[in-house]
């Protein structure tokens, strides 16, 4: 194992310079400066001009890695064939790496297509992060100090935040790939985009980017505050939350330059460097997280852990909170919010401005609470026969069902007025959606889902 952990970070090394020297090799556009594959004119070496030196040796450092992969995949087969969390990472690396070969000849060969070259940089972070798994996972994790459940609850949110940058830096590639990285020219706000980024909804790309980044940075921030709060149990992993927080900070400041020097090549390339090493702190950490779930304690000494747990004092008003936000089933008003976005961003040709949608967003969060609400009072009787459904803030007793009813309705005023001065839906909505959904789940007439579609429908459009 100690042969199979050294290999796997010398991959990780050298697929950490591999992604960054692809990102040089794209801001300075020499991507196409070999215009065959795999030679370069034809020749194993040819350096015509700076761009094809740049093309080879990424293709050069792409051969290094390949060799590095096949090595490791051996001795996985060789030394770990018992170690499932090794040997199936390793086995998945070479299909990865087969598939990035046949992407990097498309994108030479089709002459940089937009959604190839994303495709390309998504699987190369995804071989990334397979070989730093291998990497961890080859190590011994020692005796964990952590009740299971909190290690487990930690991982996910690692894991959760380390797919969502991995979404953004693809966001990034399409940004850059379809030439609307100066569709903005203000930062941190868009500014007036010029016209030729107006009309091919490019300063769109570059807003959303944008917004996803926000959001992403949201996620890091809880990322960070749950690893340092866990420091006496995984201190290695609360340091590494921090420097995944502030590489990204550094990486967004870098972004911002970006926009304001005009795309300069070393800053360009830069922010994709450092985007990337966000990218492998976040799998590291969620890597070491899952490994310490392995080495959690069981049976009697998870009893004296939990024995030792100092015991909280029960906080009766999150509890409440908690309570009358599960009448509102955010599980699903998320989904409703989320076509909301769509429908709003389709019917305006492109993003709506930003308080409007807001606003809308608001009033519809709330409006379906309110739906949801009266839906829960109605069904009392019938989510307390469920077994799926007993555990409820209504059928569990934890909220009284006049209290769950006036707070529906409250709910309902609420987004009658948010959406009524902001000209969104139309407040009977609501009721509807109540009605039909209970209707629906005791008699089965017709799919709730194509009840929400008008959800962020301009009445006055219809």
């Amino acid at each position: 194992m100690k042969a199979i952990r050294r290999i796997a970070w010398v991959t990780v090394g050298f697929t950490y310079f591999l992604v960054s020297l692809g990102g040089t090799v794209r801001v300075k556009n020499a991507g196409l400066s070999c215009p065959d594959w795999p030679l370069c004119y034809g020749k194993v070496f040819a350096f015509p001009d700076v761009g094809a030196l740049y093309e080879e040796a990424h293709r050069y450092t792409a051969s290094i890695v390949s060799a590095l992969i096949v090595a490791m995949v051996i001795c996985a087969l060789i030394w770990a064939r018992k170690e499932r969390q090794v040997l199936i990472p390793a086995l998945i690396a070479p299909v990865l790496l087969a598939v990035q070969i046949v992407l990097g000849g498309l994108t030479v060969l089709w002459k940089l297509p937009p959604t190839i070259i994303t495709a390309h940089l998504g699987t190369a972070l995804a071989i990334f992060a397979t070989v730093i798994t291998i990497a961890v996972m080859a190590g011994k994790a020692a005796p964990s100090k952590e009740h299971p459940s909190k290690t487990r609850k930690f991982a996910l949110l690692a894991m959760t935040n380390a797919l969502f940058v991995y979404g953004l830096m693809l966001s990034g590639s399409y940004v850059v790939g379809s030439g609307a990285s100066l569709a903005c020219p203000g930062w941190p706000l868009c500014g007036t985009p010029p016209a030729w980024a107006v009309t091919y909804h490019l300063a769109d790309i570059n807003v959303l980017h944008r917004y996803i980044a926000t959001f992403v940075g949201l996620v890091l921030i809880w990322t960070v505050v749950s690893g340092w709060r866990r420091r006496k149990a995984a201190p290695g992993q609360a340091w590494i939350a921090l420097a995944a927080g502030i590489l990204f900070v550094v990486q967004a400041a870098v972004g911002g330059l970006v926009v304001l020097l005009r795309r300069p090549d070393l800053i360009a390339a830069l922010h994709l460097a450092l985007a990337t090493a966000v990218w492998g702190l976040l799998v590291i950490l969620a890597v070491l997280a899952a490994r310490q779930l392995r080495a959690a304690p069981g049976g009697s000494d998870l009893e004296k852990l939990e024995e030792a747990e100092p015991k909280k004092e029960r906080n009766l008003v999150g509890q409440t909170i908690a309570s009358y936000v599960d009448l509102m089933k955010p599980h699903v008003t998320v989904l409703l919010l989320g076509t909301t976005a769509a429908a709003m961003a389709i019917a305006a040709g492109g993003l709506p401005p930003l308080g409007r949608m807001l606003a809308t967003l608001l009033g519809g969060a709330m409006a379906a609470g309110s739906a949801n609400c009266i839906n829960c009072y109605i069904d009392r009787d019938i989510d307390l026969i469920m077994g799926r459904t007993q555990r409820r803030s209504l059928p569990s007793g934890r909220v009284q069902p006049t209290h769950a009813l006036i707070f529906g309705i409250a709910l309902g005023i609420g987004a009658f007025i948010v959406l009524a001065a902001t000209g969104g839906m139309g407040s009977n909505d609501k009721y509807d959606y109540a009605a039909s959904y209970l209707a629906l789940c005791n008699y089965l007439l017709l799919d709730a889902a194509t009840l929400l579609g008008a959800l962020a429908v301009d009445p006055e459009r219809l």
